[in-house]
Parts: structure tokens; C-alpha cells; sequence
């Protein structure tokens, strides 16, 4: 059986554990892409010899993994989460925990589950942020533009009334005036409008 494990997970960044539920999650069996992942041979987590899981658990993810774990086993349901080990060359490493309690009638004897690379997962989402993060600021930046035409809107509204004020004070002579501020008063409409759609699509 050991070999079929090492078959399908030698190719892969995953394994299979069974752990004591105690403060170290103590190692009773490892199988997979241990070094892959952790850059640590099985032996050397097994039963705590050169360090254990919870030993190569990230500091900061330490207090969240037991307590979703703890909360997991209390409820008899298995866990899935996502946390970072600390590899052997002391690189952060994120993993994916699918795992479940052994109970023996009333008495929980071990803990099992798979563990996975989450790299793919964690380029995904950071990637994600990064696009939403450029688009956030190209979305700013395009509002100030709109709010930069709403601006010279006004300005053209204003020179629009100014032009019909000088059309009526000239009389006949103003009539092309008048046209020209029929004009400018439309073309301000139309930009507000738009600027207006504009801002409020993006806000």
C-alpha cells in the first residue's frame, strides 16, 4: 500500500498524516509528498524526531488552526482550512487541511486528513486583489476625469448664457451668437450627462 501511496503522490504536493491529537500534533504516519512540501523527509516529523507539525506550523496560523481543529472535533465534523507551514529553509509554505477525528465508540484516539499545496490557491487570490487593487485606482482616476468634465461643463453652461446675454444686447446682429449658444448650451448638456452616468457607474 505504501508503495501505490508513493505512486500517486510523488507527482503531486500532498499527503496523507495520522497524528496523536496532543500539543504537538505528533506524527504516527506520513505519506506523500512530505519533502515537497515541507522540505522535511518523513522521518524527520515522525513521532517529533528532528520537528513536528505543530513545530512547523506558521506562528501567526498556529492559534487558528487548533481552534478550528478543536472546534471540528467537538462538533464531529470534519475540518478544511488554510494555513502556512515554515519549510525546513524556513520559507512560508501555504497548505490546505482536509482532515477528520478518529473516535473509538466515545474515545478519540487519532487525528487523519490530506494535506495540499496551496500555492495555486494563494498566487490565485493574491492576483485577484492585485487586479481589483489596479482597477479600484483606474476607477478613482476616471472619476476625477468626470468630475474634471462636470467642471468644464459648468464653465461651458456659463460662456453659453454670456453668448445668448450678448446676442439679445446686439439685436438682429447677434443672431449668430444666438445659434452659438443654442449650441454650446446643448454640447454642456450632453458632456453633463454622460459625466454624470459616468461617475455614478464607477462610485
Amino acid at each position: 500500500m505504501s508503495e501505490v501511496f508513493h505512486s500517486i503522490f510523488s507527482s503531486v504536493d500532498a499527503l496523507l498524516y495520522r497524528c496523536k491529537n496532543d500539543e504537538d500534533y505528533t506524527m504516527i504516519y506520513l505519506e506523500g509528498g512530505v519533502e515537497a512540501l515541507t522540505g522535511y523527509r518523513s522521518d524527520d516529523l515522525l513521532g517529533n524526531r528532528m520537528a513536528s507539525w505543530v513545530g512547523i506550523t506558521h506562528p501567526d496560523d498556529k492559534e487558528q488552526v487548533f481552534a478550528e481543529v478543536d472546534a471540528a472535533i467537538e462538533a464531529r465534523q470534519p475540518w478544511d482550512l488554510s494555513y502556512r507551514l515554515v519549510s525546513k529553509s524556513n520559507q512560508p509554505v501555504w497548505v490546505r487541511e482536509r482532515g477528520n477525528a478518529i473516535f473509538e465508540g466515545d474515545t478519540l484516539t487519532n487525528l487523519q486528513g490530506l494535506v495540499v499545496s496551496a500555492k495555486a490557491e494563494t498566487d490565485l487570490r493574491e492576483n485577484a486583489e492585485r487586479v481589483a487593487a489596479e482597477t479600484l485606482q483606474a476607477n478613482q482616476e476616471i472619476v476625477e476625469l468626470a468630475q474634471k468634465i462636470t467642471s468644464s461643463v459648468r464653465q461651458l453652461s456659463l460662456l453659453s448664457v454670456n453668448a445668448r446675454i450678448e446676442a439679445a444686447r446686439s439685436g438682429p446682429l447677434g443672431a449668430g451668437f444666438g445659434v452659438v449658444a443654442n449650441e454650446i448650451k446643448m454640447l454642456a448638456d450632453d458632456n453633463g450627462k454622460w459625466a454624470s452616468v459616468i461617475t455614478e457607474k464607477l462610485s
